[in-house]
């Protein structure tokens, strides 16, 4: 079977428990190994140097001018497997975004690190539409497909869809699925880009089973897709700063554990 890589992010265990007793490098790192997680998801630092036997996926953002290599080469010395790229701002113009997605293709090959472009809110991708746009004129002007780090929970409140309609509705563009190379999968809704995954009393809540039916139909699609190439899925949860996550959820680290489990066990089943 093609292998899923599951990555925690940093994100989860930012300011956790608490500001003022967050938790030290090591034992954020020994709780993503406990948890199962195959690495760690992140901007470069210093730090990662830390994390042991966990592979390493990195997170930069990238706008027009701004320069490609430092993100790249940091990233590739700390032996990172691909990096993903949030690229430019909403109201940036097609043409320089174009531009910018190809001067990050060539520090990638330059630097011999995958990369994908996010797909994220305030950023140039953070509708369908403008990301269909992006990635039919990157393929005009160099022939290659841009490939995408999808994080579907800003499309989804775009559309504000119903919980029964995520898949069926999120699979399409078709276009934009078949050039992932990289998923975001954070529990959402149509109305938030992040909901908990567990009951105070560590049941699984309704809303986040209706978003693991939308897991269920993209793995099916994973699983059926002609590659053996390694599916990266980061279990994106955030903590703080910033919070996603309301002052009423609870634990998220926990949700953060939990989801992986469930990923994991869904991507071992069988449709």
């Amino acid at each position: 079977m093609r292998p899923l890589l599951l990555f925690a992010t940093l994100w989860s265990l930012r300011q956790y428990p608490s500001k003022g007793r967050e938790w030290s490098w090591a034992r954020k790192f020994a709780a993503m190994k406990e948890a199962g997680f195959d690495g760690v998801f992140s901007k470069p630092m210093p730090e990662l140097a830390e994390r042991g036997s966990l592979r390493y996926l990195a997170v930069t953002s990238i706008g027009v001018g701004d320069d490609c290599d430092p993100a790249f080469s940091a990233a590739r010395d700390l032996g990172a497997l691909a990096i993903d790229v949030q690229l430019c701002d909403y109201d940036t113009p097609l043409s320089k975004a174009v531009a910018t997605a190809r001067r990050i293709c060539r520090a990638a090959h330059a630097h011999g690190l995958p990369y994908a472009i996010e797909t994220h809110r305030d950023t140039f991708t953070e509708t369908p539409e403008a990301t269909l746009a992006l990635a039919r004129s990157f393929k005009k002007k160099t022939g290659e497909t841009l490939p995408l780090c999808l994080d579907h929970s800003h499309f989804a409140v775009v559309r504000h869809l119903a919980p029964a309609d995520l898949w069926p509705r999120l699979r399409e563009p078709r276009p934009l699925l078949d050039a992932a190379a990289q998923f975001h999968l954070r529990p959402f809704n149509g109305h938030h880009c992040q909901i908990p995954a567990l009951t105070a009393d560590g049941r699984r809540t309704p809303e986040y089973r209706d978003w693991l039916k939308y897991v269920e139909g993209l793995f099916a699609h994973e699983r059926a897709r002609p590659t053996a190439d390694p599916l990266l899925v980061v279990a994106e949860l955030g903590h703080a700063a910033p919070a996603y996550g309301l002052s009423c959820f609870p634990d998220t680290w926990r949700d953060a554990a939990a989801v992986g489990s469930d990923l994991r066990r869904i991507w071992k089943t069988k449709s």
